[in-house]
C-alpha cells in the first residue's frame, strides 16, 4: 500500500468509529502509522480528507454498479448483479450507513458539497434509461416511477445495518448470524425489486 492509501483507510476506520466531529488528525496518523507532519503533508485538513475518504469509497462502488448497468446483461439480471455488488459493498464497510445519516442530519448542504467536490455520482440514469426502453417494449411496468428503484433498492439494502443491533437482539443472532441473514438477502431483495418493475 502507498502512503496516501494508509492514510485513507486509517481515516475511514476512524471517521466510521467516531464520526466526523470526533475524528482526530493524531489518531489517523497513528493508524496509518506515520507522524502527523507526514498526514498534513498530503492531507491539509480533515475536511480535504473526508472529501478524499468519499472520493475513494464511493467511486468503488459506483464504478462497480455502472458497469453493471452497462453490461449486455439482461435488464433483471443486472437488477441481480448490483443488488448482490451494492450488498458486498455494505458488509465491508458496515458503519457507512450511520456516518452518512449522521452527517447529512448534521448538515445536508455540506454533505453534498462534499459530494461534488469528490466528484462521485450514482450511476442510476443508464439504468433508468434501460427502464423507459422497457416500458415502450411490455417489459416494465408503464406506472413504475425509477425514483421508487433507487429509494427501494438503497431501503432495502442499507436498513438490515441500520437496525442491525435492534434485530441481533430480537432474535438473539450472533455477528456471523447476522453476516449470514444479509448474505441470504441479496436474491430476496432482488426478487422484490423486479416484482415491483415488472409489467403486470
Amino acid at each position: 500500500m502507498t502512503t496516501e492509501e494508509k492514510i485513507l483507510g486509517a481515516a475511514e476506520a476512524e471517521m466510521l468509529e467516531r464520526g466526523y466531529d470526533g475524528a482526530r488528525m493524531r489518531s489517523i496518523a497513528e493508524k496509518a502509522e506515520i507522524n502527523k507532519g507526514l498526514l498534513h503533508y498530503y492531507f491539509k485538513t480533515k475536511e480535504t480528507l473526508l472529501v478524499a475518504v468519499f472520493q475513494k469509497t464511493f467511486q468503488q462502488i459506483f464504478k462497480t454498479l455502472d458497469e453493471v448497468f452497462q453490461s449486455e446483461m439482461p435488464l433483471f439480471e443486472k437488477v441481480e448483479k448490483a443488488v448482490a455488488e451494492y450488498s458486498d459493498f455494505m458488509i465491508k464497510h458496515p458503519k457507512l450507513p450511520f456516518f452518512i445519516i449522521s452527517e447529512m442530519n448534521r448538515d445536508a448542504m455540506k454533505h453534498n458539497q462534499r459530494m461534488l467536490k469528490a466528484e462521485v455520482k450514482p450511476p442510476f440514469s443508464t439504468l433508468f434509461q434501460e427502464f423507459e426502453k422497457g416500458k415502450k417494449s411490455g417489459l416494465i411496468d408503464p406506472n413504475f416511477k425509477p425514483e421508487h428503484f433507487m429509494l427501494n433498492m438503497m431501503g432495502l439494502i442499507l436498513f438490515p445495518f441500520i437496525a442491525r443491533p435492534m434485530v441481533m437482539f430480537m432474535h438473539k443472532m450472533n455477528q456471523s448470524e447476522y453476516k449470514q441473514l444479509l448474505n441470504d438477502r441479496k436474491k430476496l431483495v432482488a426478487e422484490i425489486l423486479i416484482n415491483d418493475i415488472k409489467a403486470k
